[in-house]
C-alpha cells in the first residue's frame, strides 16, 4: 500500500490571511483537492502510457481522501494485491488466450505463452520450467494462467501474478510527472483561493 498527502503548514497561510487567518483550513483545503484531482489524472494517464494498462484499471486501485477546513492534506492511497497475468491490464498482457490442449508439463501445446507487461516493448516469452499455461476456471469460465510446482504430472497448480499496480505506480517517471504537475497545481491554486478570500470573494 502507497500513501500520498498533499498539504501545507498552515502557519504561512495564516501570515498572508491575516486578520482573516480563521479560514487558513478552507483555504489550504480547497488547493489540496484540486492538487490531488490533478495528481489522480496524471497517474492514471502516465501509467497507461508506460505499461500495458488502462486508464480505468489504475483508478480501480486508487483512493481518494479529500481535504476539508478542519483537517486540511488530502490523501490518495494506492492498494491492490497481485492479480493473475491473464487478467492484467489490457487482453495483450497474454497470448495466445486459448487453453493448453497438452497436459504433459513438459512439453504443452502452445509450447509457449508470451506476455506484454510494459509498452514499447516486445511480448516476452513464459518459457519457465514447468511452463505456464492457460486454463478457464471458476463459475465464468475465466481465463487463467497457472504453473505447476514441480514436472510431474499431477504436481500442485499455483498461478503466475502479474506485478501489482502499487508497485508499477512507484515508477520513478510516474512520480516525477505526479510530483511536479501536483506542485505546481497546488501553489497555483494556494495564490488563488488566498486572493479569493483576500478580496471578500469567498464567504
Amino acid at each position: 500500500m502507497i500513501d500520498v498527502k498533499i498539504g501545507i503548514s498552515q502557519e504561512e497561510v495564516k501570515r498572508r490571511l491575516g486578520a482573516l487567518q480563521s479560514r487558513s483550513g478552507y483555504v489550504i483545503a480547497r488547493a489540496a483537492n484540486r492538487a490531488i484531482d490533478t495528481g489522480k489524472a496524471v497517474i492514471k494517464k502516465q501509467t497507461a502510457k508506460i505499461y500495458n494498462v488502462r486508464q480505468k484499471d489504475v483508478a480501480n486501485v486508487l483512493r481518494v481522501e479529500r481535504a476539508t477546513s478542519k483537517h486540511p492534506y488530502a490523501h490518495m492511497i494506492f492498494k491492490d494485491k497481485h492479480q493473475n497475468l491473464a487478467v492484467f491490464g489490457k487482453s495483450s498482457s497474454l497470448s495466445p488466450r486459448t487453453p493448453v490442449r497438452s497436459s504433459d508439463p513438459t512439453n504443452p501445446d502452445p509450447a509457449y505463452y508470451r506476455a506484454k507487461v510494459i509498452n514499447g516493448h516486445g511480448t516476452v516469452p513464459l518459457k519457465g520450467r514447468p511452463k505456464p499455461f492457460v486454463q478457464f476456471a471458476g463459475k465464468n469460465k475465466n481465463a487463467i494462467l497457472l504453473q505447476r510446482k514441480s514436472n510431474a504430472s499431477r504436481a500442485p497448480l499455483r498461478g503466475v501474478a502479474a506485478p501489482a499496480l502499487p508497485q508499477i505506480l512507484k515508477n520513478d517517471d510516474i512520480i516525477e510527472k505526479f510530483n511536479h504537475e501536483t506542485s505546481v497545481m497546488f501553489a497555483k491554486r494556494l495564490e488563488h483561493e488566498i486572493d479569493q478570500v483576500l478580496k471578500g470573494d469567498v464567504k
